[in-house]
């Protein structure tokens, strides 16, 4: 019975070859595609909050206008 098991084992470690390029890049997809989702959903939030400090600078340091864009 053990002889058997210890086959099985061994077969089954013969097969096992690591990942390929194809199951790298379906990780590296799916990491971009999750980074993409936060960006969106967070983008204007962020963008938001740059404004205000912006926003609080410029009161604070009597510069009218915290565009930079130019």
């Amino acid at each position: 019975m053990n002889d058997v098991i210890f086959r099985i084992m061994a077969w089954a470690k013969s097969r096992d070859r690591g990942a390929s390029a194809v199951e790298y890049a379906l990780i590296v997809g799916l990491i971009a595609a999750v980074l993409g989702g936060v960006i969106f959903v967070l983008g204007n939030r962020v963008d938001w909050m740059f404004d205000r400090a912006c926003d609080n600078v410029s009161a604070g340091a009597g510069v009218n206008e915290c565009d930079q864009t130019r």
